[in-house]
């Protein structure tokens, strides 16, 4: 997480699961870097210093293997989350958030909803820091969606019902041609 010192706005850049790791860039140059990490479920941390660590990588090729990959994939979720600043309005950067966190391989229930995979029982505060956006704006959506019977909350746990209209919302359905007139 980021935080800007004044406004004491904040971000969130990396929503981590089991076995992820905190503020891996910092392995690839030496340059200082601020991060405040914040646990919102009961962790174990496994502290590592920094030269251990880049010793680790250039001394194990397999792990490195592994590593890499994992890094890319962490860096891509940065660049995600720049574009969704840069070019979608909060309503859609939601949208975005909560179809990535649908749980993939889950079996889908037998009510129709599609589970959430970390963020399902997060505050409307901690998913604002996620988008980058302030707790009433993120509330609004997340409210206007459940009348909307797209999401259901219920036992401290989100669910998406109509993912189809969710992904519209997202930007990621392409729209339907007009019959008439064969414009999108």
């Amino acid at each position: 997480m980021r935080i800007n010192p004044r406004s004491g706005r904040s971000i969130t850049l990396y929503l981590l699961g089991p076995g992820d790791g905190i503020d891996m860039t910092t392995l690839l140059n030496s340059k200082p870097h601020e991060v405040a990490a914040a646990a919102i479920d009961d962790i174990t941390l496994i502290s590592v210093p920094l030269q251990a660590a880049r010793d680790w990588i250039v001394l194990h090729p397999k792990f490195n293997r592994n590593f890499l990959p994992y890094l890319g994939e962490q860096i891509r979720k940065l660049e995600d989350l720049a574009t969704d600043l840069a070019l979608y309005d909060t309503m859609t950067r939601l949208a975005r958030l909560i179809l990535r966190h649908i749980a993939p391989h889950s079996p889908h229930a037998e009510d129709g909803k599609h589970h959430l995979k970390l963020i399902h029982n997060l505050h409307d505060e901690s998913l604002a820091r996620m988008v980058g956006s302030v707790r009433q704006v993120v509330n609004r959506h997340l409210q206007h969606w459940r009348k909307q019977n797209i999401l259901h909350k219920g036992k401290f746990r989100t669910e998406v019902t109509e993912l189809e209209t969710l992904q519209e919302y997202a930007g990621d359905v392409t729209p339907e041609k007009d019959k008439k007139t064969g414009i999108t």
